[in-house]
């Protein structure tokens, strides 16, 4: 059963979806403390965007560690 959310909350998926329309592409890292959900939870719901279309993932390596990366798709990608 979904709780009620409270008045001006985001969901999860509003938030993340805000964040990279603001910022143009995030970490699960960055995500994770802009939204302050918990991390499991911001990974579902990216794993979900992902399968419908929504966003695309990809890695990217930095001082010799590697992190995912999450961007949304471009307009014209989503309405075909």
């Amino acid at each position: 059963m979904r709780k009620k959310r409270m008045r001006g909350k985001l969901s999860v998926r509003e938030a993340i979806i805000a964040i990279l329309a603001a910022k143009g592409s995030a970490t699960l890292d960055y995500l994770e403390e802009k939204t302050r959900y918990n991390k499991n939870l911001i990974l579902v719901t990216l794993t979900k965007m992902a399968q419908e279309g929504i966003i695309t993932r990809s890695w990217m390596k930095y001082g010799g560690k590697k992190f995912r990366i999450y961007r949304l798709r471009a307009g014209e990608e989503l309405v075909s």
